[in-house]
């Protein structure tokens, strides 16, 4: 079992992750507030990689952090009494559909929502007539502040990857207007810079 711990309140996330992934899918998250513990446990059922263009969390209240959201990521956990599933999926290079799939009974359920993982979250909630007065994280819901499989992604070359872009694009040399070569260098930097986040 390895022990990811927050050193600070920079760390990548407050929350303390027991693991041995990727040789066991099993993740817990401990994290206390006001001297209570809450633990929290994830299977991961698919891991999923970072896209060319990488839409990242909103910010949390008083935090600056935001997470890197993965594409084809889908993972188990619980939240009360409710076994979900959550999975993610880009749609398009700026939209990414957020599900959490649950069953009720012999009947299976799924919400969907592109605005954002706390938003598909609070559908889920209002859905099974949950206290309007409780307040989840859809990041943390979705573990997308799990940073073992942060590092993970990155260990084994999931990070983004560049998409062939440039069939449309002429060569810079037969580019006459100097205008339209500023915006293509423009461009050719703003592809470099995604490729190295």
């Amino acid at each position: 079992m390895v022990e990811i711990a927050p050193e600070n309140e920079n760390s990548f996330s407050s929350r303390v992750f027991i693991h041995d992934y990727p040789n066991n899918s099993r993740i817990e998250a401990r994290y206390i507030s006001n001297g209570r513990l809450y633990i929290s446990y994830y299977n991961i059922i698919a891991v999923g990689n970072y896209p060319s263009i990488l839409r990242l969390t909103q910010k949390f209240q008083n935090s600056t952090f935001q997470y890197p959201i993965p594409n084809d990521y889908i993972v188990e956990t619980e939240l009360f009494e409710w076994s979900l599933k959550c999975e993610t999926k880009y749609i398009t290079d700026s939209k990414v559909c957020y599900t959490i799939n649950w069953k009720e009974g012999r009947v299976d359920w799924n919400i969907s929502s592109t605005k954002s993982s706390t938003a598909v979250t609070n559908l889920f909630l209002q859905k099974i007539n949950q206290n309007r007065s409780t307040k989840l994280s859809g990041p943390c819901l979705f573990g997308f502040d799990i940073e073992p499989l942060y590092n993970f992604r990155l260990q084994i070359g999931l990070q983004p990857v560049i998409k062939d872009n440039n069939r449309r694009k002429r060569p810079l040399e037969k580019i006459s207007s100097r205008s339209q070569q500023n915006k293509r260098l423009n461009s050719f930097g703003r592809d470099v810079q995604k490729a190295l986040m």
